[in-house]
């Protein structure tokens, strides 16, 4: 999808919740978590390049590690100049560090952006959101012992650690399984069936071994499609491509949908000092974030793409909606995430293609070339 027709859809959204407010809320954050996320996680990943994630593993685990909670804390020390007790400001945190995978990949596969930049965009989208779903658990397991400390945060980053490499371990063992499956066989539906399971089959797995599930499907995808290039060899990849480019298409405009539909334009100035902190606190972080990589030497309009792919959208809107009635401040913390989708999703729509092309005027290092 290109990023007009997201803002398009969210729009018709917007004003079908007009009509029917709140009829889709509960459905945004269940449907996104359990049926769209790991088949969206999955088809992005099977189109991801094996050896270039392995190049860029080093700037992509800076921005999908260290950048996702040094995001949560800024949030968080935001919140806390407007009087948010530390335990949902880091909740808060948590949920915004999130960026939307769904928008980053459907706009940068209509752009054309530099492989390297891609890959690391791309990687970063997907990545993060798994460290972001540890980091939401784990604060609000803490949330309900009443606890909020620095051994408690010390925690979050070592479970979270746990939990993905967890997950990255059961993605693979599907894909492996089913790779075993697929081998010599050239049934296009048993090739789509049997990618449909590793992409809900590692998710929901992981998750009942309160793992990853988002480094579960993304794994699985990954593991998968280099299987099939370097191994089982598809013989007919082109109709399982055009499957799951359907069914990602299908899903983006049903999840952008389901966002527009289930927001309450009105409520956003409910908590005016909570939201504004939020929106100011996420424009500072993806500069932070971004700037992490100027030791690695990557062009600085380069690191403008990065800045302004940092979307939120469909994953943090359902975490936020999935809270507890009981946790405190939880509608400021619906409320921000809401503003936090639109005021990032707008202003990507006026800035992106506009970064993106003086990304690809920047001269490539040797390094960096394709």
């Amino acid at each position: 999808m290109k990023l007009w027709q997201i803002i398009a859809v969210v729009g018709i959204g917007i004003a079908y919740g007009v009509v029917e407010p709140g009829r889709f809320t509960y459905a945004l954050g269940h449907a996104t978590l359990y049926v769209f996320l790991p088949p969206l996680l999955f088809e992005a990943a099977w189109n991801l390049n094996y050896k270039a994630i392995l190049r860029q593993w080093p700037a992509i685990a800076t921005l999908a590690g260290p950048g996702v909670v040094l995001t949560a804390l800024i949030v968080a020390g935001a919140l806390a100049v407007v009087r948010v007790p530390l335990g949902p400001a880091l909740l808060a945190g948590a949920i915004l560090s999130a960026t939307d995978p769904i928008a980053v990949v459907a706009v940068f596969r209509r752009i054309r952006v530099p492989k390297t930049l891609a890959t690391i965009v791309e990687c970063e989208s997907l990545f993060n959101d798994a460290v972001a779903v540890m980091l939401y658990r784990i604060v609000l397991a803490t949330l309900a012992l009443g606890t909020v400390g620095g051994g408690a945060i010390g925690r979050v980053v070592l479970q979270s650690a746990g939990g993905a490499l967890g997950g990255v371990a059961v993605g693979v063992a599907m894909a492996f399984v089913a790779a075993r499956v697929l081998k010599g066989r050239g049934h296009v539906a048993l090739q789509i069936l049997t990618t449909s399971i590793v992409a809900y089959g590692a998710y929901f797995a992981a998750d009942a071994l309160l793992l990853s599930g988002i480094f579960a499907s993304i794994a699985g995808g990954i593991a998968l499609r280099y299987y099939e290039r370097k191994w089982i060899t598809l013989s007919i990849a082109d109709d399982v491509n055009r499957f799951w480019d359907l069914a990602a298409l299908v899903a983006n405009v049903l999840v952008f949908f389901l966002v527009g539909a289930a927001l309450q334009v009105g409520d956003l100035a409910r908590e005016p000092a909570f939201v504004i902190a939020a929106l100011a606190a996420i424009a500072v972080s993806r500069v932070v974030v971004a700037g992490l990589l100027l030791p690695s030497g990557y062009p600085r309009e380069w690191l403008d793409v990065i800045r302004i792919a940092g979307m939120r959208g469909a994953l943090s809107l359902a975490l936020a909606l999935a809270l507890p009635p009981g946790v405190p401040y939880r509608q400021a913390i619906v409320d921000a995430t809401f503003a936090v989708a639109l005021a990032t999703l707008a202003a990507s729509s006026l800035t992106v293609a506009r970064v993106v092309r003086r990304a690809n005027r920047a001269l490539e290092r040797p390094s960096l070339a394709q």
